[in-house]
Formats: C-alpha cells, sequence, structure tokens
C-alpha cells in the first residue's frame, strides 16, 4: 500500500520485504497478470496526503508581500 492505495510493481523482481509485508504486489511485465493484479485489488483506505494541501506558494508569497509592506511604512 502506498497513502492507502494498493501498490503493483510492473517488474519481475523487487524488495521482497515490501511484498512480504503485503505493501506491494508484483505484477510483472505480462499485460494479463498486471490486468488480473489490477482487478484483484480492492480499494485502498483513507489517507492524508503527506505532501500539504498545495497552496503553499500563495502562502509564502503573501508573507513576502506583507513582510514588504511592513518594511515599507
Amino acid at each position: 500500500m502506498m497513502f492507502g492505495a494498493p501498490c503493483r510493481a510492473l517488474e519481475e523482481e523487487t524488495d521482497q520485504a515490501a511484498v512480504e509485508a503485503g505493501g506491494k504486489t508484483l505484477a510483472g511485465c505480462d499485460s494479463e497478470r498486471i490486468l488480473q493484479t489490477v482487478l484483484e485489488a480492492g480499494p485502498g483506505a483513507e489517507a492524508a496526503w503527506p505532501y500539504g494541501d498545495g497552496q503553499v506558494a500563495g502562502r509564502i508569497l503573501e508573507t513576502i508581500i506583507n513582510l514588504h509592506k511592513a518594511r515599507s511604512l
């Protein structure tokens, strides 16, 4: 699972610990096998997005503008 979503590795070999822990399923490079593993996957659990809300640039700009205004007074 990555961020609560099933993870499918499109490779023949991968980190075995992740597979054994249930965090990853090997789908390989065969299109039928890939389709089968995707169809077998259930919905992932809801997980918080760990990278913020996507609004940081606006908040940084607002802070810079406010600092500039404060220094101009």
